[in-house]
């Protein structure tokens, strides 16, 4: 027979908080009949934390004194059967003696008299088999109750009300000013609760509870949730010395059979208190959403965490360009000993050492990405001097990363696509077509890449997938043929220049490769393999992006140059979007660029967004460097995303204006919008 049980009807010999005649020191307010300020006492608890069994302690310690428990959510006839049929708007009198602690709980409240019918999640008694269900009572008006508590209270008893955040928030402004004074929120259970709730199973169950205790205390703030977990730990002894994988399971049988989630957020709470909830994630992700303040219930409950878990922050950078010509933080034109030192203090450097310093003073902040995604051009020639220039950077940069409880130990933090800088143009008439891109298979094997350099499109790497995020990143190779001669007659040319180019390159030297390459005239196509977009599929449950170098789509600026984009990227759009993909991530322009696409005429309509982001480093740029931030808002299985640009401005990295949606939506959401209840 199981020892723990979180769903049980009340049993005194098993209430921890009210063991024999104790009496928490919270509760004596109650136990002692003390009048409240205002018309009643509101005892303010979510679903699931054990207000009916509350309500069952306080009324079994006033044994010697009266008390009147009473129940709204039965039917009308029982409520007046008690003598409190004025609780719901009756005109009778309550019938109660002086000194009588009046016990009302699931109050079942609704928006007003005019809403009609009852609260989201309130049943009326079932009832016998055979016979007609009573009338239900219907939901409760809030100022009908207040003036029946009130009733109550003139005729010498303390009225006492069970509450849910949302029926406090509905209840308190009818009681009057001073009803924020009669609020009583029990704290979390204490070490002898607990310990008293283990000693069911004294074996395993203290251990459990302090395993619990050092790594998801959390699960010990009521009664219910150290139930629940000392349940699963019970039907389940392996995860008794594992606390991650215990607490995993005791989420999953919350959500599953306990209906958690509906019952504690969606019903336990008001709209304002959801949307409080949402802003405050949002805005410790550092996006500033203005909502209308309401008091919150603290954000750790540890069901809710996993429910509604901090916002994903990706940094989408491209065209890094190291080894190339970048842009300085500092004009240091005078370049005596005592200038240089001047140029050091005032920060001088590129804007790729600056952005680690911003993404180092994010993480002090505790606002550093989660992920990096940087999408090609990462050198600006295939050398090895500079590829190791770039690991180092990147390196750096994961030190700096956050960790985020959906991701997994080995997910990787930092994702590549190619550009056509990073293509070995000396190979590009090698026999194999796939030569080209050894040279950054090789210097970046660490990270996922697009894997260019396989022949065979099935053994490509296409998705990575964030299973706990329900993220995807699609990675989508373009520079697949970057580097061939526009002419024919130039192949022989190049051959004979073969051995003074790779010369060039090994020797980093910048200038003689440039001025190899001018020779040329030069095809620079993105071009994105067919059997990849054969590759592309949709996973319901996941939000997917796809990161590639060249644009799908006409940035705002005029580039007289043959293709400058992707060649087939109608194609592309065209998958992308059956492919459910939200956000495309690209580069090569050195422009930040967004936009909303959707192809008419489909079966299914689907919005998929564009963003292109500033060259980080790059000096070659109309603009000033910057890089996209993402952020991915992961609610149970649904997603919200938003998308800024933060450009580099006279040495502080400026975000722009913050654009929400949701995974293809038509339009735009407004940002508050976000932080609404799904339609």
């Amino acid at each position: 027979m199981s020892r723990f049980r979180p769903s049980r009807a009340y049993q005194p010999e098993l209430d921890v908080r009210f063991p024999g005649d104790h009496v928490p020191g919270w509760a004596r307010p109650l136990v002692e009949g003390q009048l409240p300020n205002s018309a009643a006492w509101l005892v303010e608890l979510p679903r699931r934390a054990g207000k009916t069994w509350l309500a069952h302690a306080v009324e079994r310690a006033r044994t010697e004194r009266p008390s009147l428990r009473v129940d709204l959510r039965s039917t009308a006839e029982a409520v007046r059967r008690r003598g409190l049929g004025c609780l719901a708007g009756g005109k009778q009198p309550p019938r109660v003696s002086p000194g009588c602690v009046v016990l009302v709980d699931e109050p079942a409240l609704t928006r007003g008299a005019e809403g009609g019918g009852r609260a989201r999640g309130h049943h009326a008694t079932p009832a016998a088999p055979g016979t007609a269900a009573p009338p239900a009572l219907a939901g409760v008006d809030p100022a009908a109750l207040a003036a029946g508590l009130e009733q109550v209270r003139d005729a010498g008893a303390v009225p006492v009300v069970f509450a849910t955040p949302a029926e406090q928030l509905l209840l308190a402004p009818h009681l009057g000013a001073d009803a924020p004074k009669d609020v009583l929120r029990p704290p979390p259970l204490a070490a002898d609760e607990c310990a008293r709730m283990a000693a069911r199973a004294p074996g395993w169950a203290p251990g459990v509870v302090e395993l619990l205790r050092a790594a998801e205390p959390a699960w010990l703030q009521t009664p219910f949730l150290l139930e629940l977990a000392l349940q699963t730990a019970e039907e389940h002894p392996a995860l008794r010395a594992d606390a991650a994988r215990l607490a995993t399971a005791a989420y999953e049988e919350a959500c599953g059979r306990h209906q958690y989630v509906p019952q504690w957020f969606h019903d336990g709470l008001a709209p304002e208190h959801r949307a409080a909830l949402r802003a405050r994630r949002w805005h410790d992700a550092g996006v500033e959403i203005a909502v209308r303040a309401a008091h919150t219930p603290p954000a750790d409950d540890p069901v809710l965490v996993r429910h509604l878990p901090e916002v994903l922050r990706i940094h989408h950078v491209t065209d890094l360009h190291h080894g190339g010509g970048l842009r300085a933080n500092v004009d240091a034109k005078d370049t005596s000993q005592a200038g240089q030192r001047l140029a050091e203090l005032a920060g001088a450097g590129s804007p790729l050492d600056a952005y680690v310093d911003h993404v180092r003073q994010l993480a002090g902040q505790g606002r550093a990405p989660h992920l990096i995604i940087a999408t090609g051009d990462l050198v600006n020639r295939p050398v090895d001097a500079d590829g190791r220039t770039a690991l180092a950077w990147l390196r750096a940069l994961e030190d700096q990363l956050a960790d985020h409880p959906d991701l997994r130990p080995a997910d990787p933090r930092v994702l590549l696509t190619g550009g056509n800088h990073d293509v070995s143009w000396e190979l590009c008439l090698d026999e194999d077509p796939q030569a080209r891109h050894r040279w950054f298979a090789r210097v970046f094997a660490g990270y996922p890449h697009p894997d260019l350099h396989e022949p065979d499109t099935a053994a490509r790497r296409v998705y990575v997938t964030y299973p706990d995020a329900g993220l995807r990143v699609a990675l989508l190779g373009t520079a697949e043929s970057g580097g061939e001669p526009a002419h024919d007659r130039d192949r022989e040319r190049l051959e004979r220049f073969r051995a003074t180019y790779v010369a060039a390159a090994d020797a980093a030297d910048e200038d003689a490769v440039r001025r190899i390459v001018l020779e040329f005239e030069r095809h620079d196509p993105g071009v994105i393999a067919r059997g990849v977009l054969d590759r592309l599929t949709r996973e319901p449950g996941y939000v997917t992006l796809a990161a590639l170098h060249h644009p799908l789509s006409p940035v705002p600026a005029v580039e007289i140059a043959p293709y400058s984009g992707v060649v087939n990227a109608g194609q592309a759009k065209w998958t992308l979007a059956e492919a459910d993909t939200s956000l495309v991530l690209h580069g090569h322009t050195h422009l930040g660029f967004t936009a909303a696409e959707r192809l008419l005429g489909t079966a299914r309509p689907w919005t998929t967004r564009i963003a292109g982001a500033p060259a980080l480093g790059s000096r070659e740029s109309d603009e000033r460097n910057g890089y996209n931030e993402v952020f991915v808002a992961r609610e149970g299985g649904d997603h919200a995303l938003a998308l800024r640009t933060v450009r580099y401005e006279a040495g502080t990295w400026a975000p722009g204006p913050t654009v929400g949606f949701t995974p293809g939506a038509p339009d735009e959401t407004l940002l508050p919008l976000l932080c609404g209840d799904p339609a």
